[in-house]
């Protein structure tokens, strides 16, 4: 078959899809093939013969299911039990399917736009080299690399090269516009306990820590107290130390942080007052409706994990941020290896049309 055949038929069922599996195929586009624009014949014709021909091979799942499903199931339910398989799978876009083989550049900011600052911090490590890693601690990630640590909503731009930690822009579950006011939060995997912590405001004071004094990237909120009573003797030995660092300081107009303690006292106080939903990972959920608190919203999470019956009467009543709070707490308590606790979380990230942080979880699960 020709691409133009293809085409044909990629056309034919995606006016027959609804609105939301629209939504759904926008962010698989995004995920996959890094696509943004409309579904069109005419965008098409300009796709890659592979991508092209992945996409026809989605669609026809699809084609499959709308016209089959119906009488597969109807099938299936008539079998005896040593007859069936352990999997059923139809024509959709499957989040444990992996499209694409090689890794698609930015594939983790989705639908937002890579930062000015962030293409600024690619052409300093060009010209840097190694010294961006020995003298600033940072190794730019240009593709998407998750623990199972990584929250869903969280966009990973660098690393430390040092236990998996990475640095990340926290969407708030896409409620964020504009990646350059996001916050900046610290995954640290081998932190046991603590592997998730707010650093920064956003990523311009991100760096102006950096720049004060970077090992406090290296302290979760646990040794902070510690890490405090030695910083001004960490910072005077910090002072001139790196050519690489008079340059990030000159490139971005940077000043050093006056008192880290205070300012980290400051960023846990702002973010307390921003959240609806607290969480044991510290992150928290914030409002959805825009409203800073919502009465009645941070009911307490269930405590027995092994009572699906209650989970799932739990999120019948939830409201959108108890949800995602309830999605946060399974990954905080390393639940989602359970497959009806997984399976409650994806229902949750489809319900709230959440695709994009739907496929972030799956791949760190399946």
């Amino acid at each position: 078959m020709d691409n133009k055949a293809r085409i044909a038929l990629i056309m034919e069922e995606y006016h027959m899809i609804d609105e939301e599996s629209r939504a759904q195929l926008a962010a698989g586009l995004l995920r996959f093939f890094s696509y943004k624009g409309d579904v069109t014949a005419e965008a098409l014709l300009g796709w890659a013969d592979l991508d092209l021909e992945q996409l026809f091979n989605i669609m026809s799942g699809m084609r499959l299911t709308r016209l089959y499903v119906p009488d597969v199931i109807d099938m299936y339910a008539g079998m005896e039990s040593g007859q069936l398989s352990s999997r059923v799978s139809f024509g959709t876009f499957a989040e444990n399917e992996h499209f694409v083989e090689e890794p698609r550049l930015h594939r983790q900011y989705g639908s937002y736009e890579v930062p000015p600052a962030i293409h600024r911090l690619y052409e300093l490590e060009e010209e840097f080299g190694s010294d961006m890693d020995t003298e600033l601690g940072l190794i730019m990630q240009r593709y998407d690399r998750r623990y199972p640590s990584t929250p869903p909503d969280f966009i990973p731009f660098a690393s430390s090269g040092v236990d998996g930690i990475h640095y990340c822009f926290v969407t708030d579950f896409g409620a964020v516009n504009h990646l350059e006011d996001a916050y900046i939060a610290i995954v640290s995997p081998m932190d046991f306990g603590s592997e998730v912590s707010l650093i920064a405001r956003n990523l311009n004071d991100f760096l102006r820590i950096l720049c004060t004094d970077r090992s406090l990237f290296y302290h979760s909120p646990r040794t902070l107290e510690t890490y405090f009573q030695t910083a001004k003797e960490r910072q005077e030995q910090w002072e001139g130390l790196s050519l690489a660092l008079s340059k990030l300081k000159t490139v971005f107009g940077l000043t050093e942080v006056a008192d880290l303690a205070e300012y980290m006292r400051d960023l846990h106080e702002k973010r307390e007052q921003a959240i609806c939903i607290h969480t044991q990972d510290t992150i928290g959920v914030i409002s959805r409706s825009g409203s800073p608190k919502q009465p009645g919203a941070a009911e307490p999470l269930p405590q027995n994990w092994e009572n699906r019956h209650a989970l799932q009467a739990y999120l019948e009543d939830a409201g959108a941020e108890a949800k995602l709070a309830f999605v946060r707490e399974a990954q905080f308590h390393k639940k989602l290896a359970d497959r009806r606790v997984y399976g409650l979380c994806k229902r949750v990230l489809k319900e709230l049309e959440l695709y994009h942080e739907l496929y972030n979880l799956s791949e760190i699960v399946e």
